[in-house]
């Protein structure tokens, strides 16, 4: 509908409401601006999951700590008389010792040792390394609503039933081993992920190429995640095994050349660790699934 003013001499046209076409043009840049938020939410989603997992991280690491001081593990008598160098504690870093031949040839008890009768009973059960916060509920019946799962026992309902939810590990390794009240030590705390307590290290092989290491028994395009944390093992016996960071992976096109590379943080140490200062040589190391964080701490044993 147009109404005709007349101003002067001449005539305008003057409408009221608008027209089917720039009805349509709102449209189509209003369902722009929607897809475009919709395709955000996935990623906003996947994000916010990784911060709620990085921050309980942090929150078991710290706390792990303190577990670990105020139960005195960090004790001289935690070590075996003859054990190997570095020592390992949790359900999944514990299991070290039991892995059996390493690529390397050797066999892991050479470099990993478990807690004696003494750190044991110190350190508590297997549940001491878990983040029990969230119970488990048995489904509900026709009348009834969920209720609290329990442990069942020849003698009737046990312990409360929860959710084992992250789990952490250490690894302590002293400068002499079997060390003194007083000596130095590195203490590593690992965080491993929900459902990853029964996690088993896979073994890599690395090759130094050009100033960087080429992974095998890694399927193609398969990277490794930086930031992330791997167990060198050394070349010689009775050296510790160590944590280093990776600093970036990455493949090279084509397809045919997908092997998995990567350069990790103080490359220089690991080289010395494990003997790979040439071109060729190889060095191993453990890679752990579900490895959210690694802290490492300077401390000092009693």
């Amino acid at each position: 509908m147009r109404r005709l003013t007349t101003i002067g001499t001449g005539t305008e046209g003057c409408r009221d409401g608008i027209t089917l076409l720039e009805v349509l043009i709102a449209c189509g840049l209003l369902v722009i601006g929607l897809t475009t938020m919709a395709a955000l939410l996935p990623a906003a989603g996947f994000r916010l999951a990784q911060a709620h997992i990085e921050d309980r991280a942090s929150v078991v690491s710290s706390n792990a700590l303190a577990d670990v001081m105020n139960r005195r593990l960090l004790a001289a008598d935690s070590f075996a008389s003859a054990s190997g160098p570095t020592l390992t504690m949790g359900p999944v870093l514990g299991r070290l010792p039991l892995y059996g031949m390493l690529p390397s040839g050797r066999d892991a008890s050479a470099h990993f040792t478990t807690l004696p009768q003494a750190g044991r009973a110190r350190s508590g059960s297997t549940r001491t390394f878990l983040l029990e916060d969230d119970l488990i509920y048995t489904p509900p019946s026709v009348s009834n609503a969920p209720s609290n799962a329990f442990t069942i026992t020849t003698a009737g309902l046990g312990a409360r039933t929860f959710d084992e939810g992250m789990c952490w590990g250490a690894t302590l390794t002293p400068e002499r081993v079997p060390p003194k009240p007083g000596d130095a030590a590195t203490l590593t705390i690992s965080v491993f992920k929900r459902g990853e307590t029964s996690t088993v290290p896979i073994p890599i092989v690395l090759t130094r190429t050009n100033g960087f290491y080429e992974a095998d028994l890694l399927p193609a395009g398969t990277l490794l995640r930086a930031c992330g944390w791997v167990l060198a093992i050394p070349s010689a016996q009775d050296r510790a095994a160590e944590w280093f960071q990776i600093m970036s992976s990455w493949t090279l096109e084509p397809p045919a050349s997908q092997t998995t590379r990567l350069i990790l943080r103080n490359q220089e140490a690991f080289e010395t660790l494990n003997g790979s200062t040439s071109t060729g040589s190889t060095a191993t190391i453990l890679v752990f699934e579900g490895l959210v964080r690694s802290d490492q701490h300077r401390v000092t044993l009693y």
